[in-house]
């Protein structure tokens, strides 16, 4: 192989080399909330949101969510408010825990309106049997 193809060899694999290693150190692992305390990195976790625990102070909100186990973790969050937080059932936050609170950086909503439609079709089907 001449000189130039190895030399086009070698940036290849090193582009390939690059993008693997760029894309698993920008996966944020879901994990419960024991783990997200422990975490020195930044996690993802996932929870209901407790309505009642809901509070904004100028640009900063703070709000719980409860685990499927009924773990409670409370979460701060110091960016714009999603608009649809208000309809919010469950909250999927994306940050780090700072000994007191989990810090988001970035939160993911689920609105039960949203999806209403989709489980009324499936229910229809499935009561006929599949159409």
């Amino acid at each position: 192989m001449k000189p130039a193809g190895w030399f086009g060899l070698v940036i290849i694999l090193s582009a390939l080399g690059f993008g693997a290693k760029s894309f698993v150190t920008n996966l944020t692992p879901y994990v419960t909330f024991t783990a997200a305390r422990a975490a020195t990195s930044q996690v993802q976790v996932m929870g209901a949101l407790d309505k009642a625990s809901v509070r904004e102070r100028g640009p900063q909100l703070a709000f719980t969510i409860i685990s499927p186990e009924g773990d409670r973790l409370p979460v701060r969050f110091t960016a714009a408010k999603p608009a649809n937080f208000v309809m919010a059932t469950q909250v999927t936050a994306i940050g780090k825990f700072d000994g007191r609170t989990f810090q988001a950086d970035n939160l993911l909503v689920k609105c039960p309106t949203k999806y209403q439609g989709t489980e009324t079709k499936a229910r229809a089907y499935g009561a006929r049997g599949g159409a």
